[in-house]
């Protein structure tokens, strides 16, 4: 039986995704901030599925240090991982800094994940075919990616610019990685959840959520890309529900910004992997 790992999995889409994996009867296993949320969460999902194999770990997507510590934990009790869905991410508005000192919307959204793939794939390696899904946004076609000034340091602080280029890295990251595994068995795609009611937008002004679909609905893009035999040897793809979205932007599928970001992205990780 296949062994996930899904990131973010105590509320939201990750929560949603985590449910269903469990209802097939995988391992699943997630990071937590909050143990003790963890701990409810589990037990209602195991009494939810009846599947007792869903495990959490400490894990701080705003900490580099404690996501490699995620990573060490789950190599340490599971001897390989199926499917890596990175989905855990952030929005912030105001200017905040991770643990490290370096912006939050970057951190959190591009960097941790990054680096968490990267310290998986050993893993991911021993799997017989292992997929790795990036969770994107519509976000990304504003098209911002400022290579100068990545974190925002040398101008006023926008938080939809900052959100906006971190959603449009982890499609260049997933087309960088793309190349990287050639030849491998594993596949990378993006998945874009739409807009849907999470905590994501707990820092916007009061959106209005009539008819503005749920979490569950928001969870479909990444089990299709997780679980789907049509998505069996395909990498590269940007996934919204259950088909390809061919409505990436240019700078998107522009794999000079994509090994461009790639380098300057392993400065920032040199420490931790």
């Amino acid at each position: 039986m296949k062994t996930i790992v899904i990131t973010g999995a105590t509320a939201g889409i990750g929560k949603e995704v985590a449910k269903v994996l469990a209802q097939r009867g995988f391992t699943v296993i997630s990071n937590a901030r909050n143990l003790n949320k963890a701990a409810q969460v589990k037990q209602q999902l195991v009494q939810e599925t009846g599947n007792p194999n869903v495990h959490f770990y400490e894990g701080d997507f705003s900490n580099l240090e404690s996501v490699q510590q995620f990573a060490q934990a789950v190599a340490k009790q599971f001897p390989a991982v199926d499917v890596l869905i990175n989905n855990a991410g952030t929005w912030e508005m105001e200017r905040k800094n991770s643990q490290q000192g370096i912006e939050m919307n970057f951190a959190v959204n591009h960097l941790a994940p990054m680096l968490l793939t990267l310290l998986l794939l050993p893993l991911l390696k021993k799997a017989p075919n292992a997929r790795i899904v990036n969770t994107s946004s519509g976000a990304h076609r504003r098209n911002i990616l400022l290579f100068d000034d990545i974190e925002f340091k040398n101008q006023p602080y926008n938080g939809v610019a900052t959100y906006s280029q971190s959603k449009l890295c982890n499609i260049l990251f997933s087309l960088q990685l793309q190349e990287e595994l050639k030849g491998t068995n594993m596949t990378v795609n993006t998945v874009h959840p739409g807009i849907v009611q999470t905590d994501l937008f707990k820092n916007m002004e009061t959106r209005n959520w009539n008819n503005t679909p749920n979490a569950a609905q928001g969870a479909r893009s990444a089990l299709y890309a997780a679980l789907s035999p049509q998505m069996e040897g395909i990498s590269g793809k940007y996934i919204y529900l259950e088909q390809e979205d061919p409505n990436l932007s240019p700078m998107a599928t522009n794999k000079q910004y994509a090994q461009q970001l790639w380098n300057v992205s392993l400065q920032y990780l040199k420490n931790y992997c």
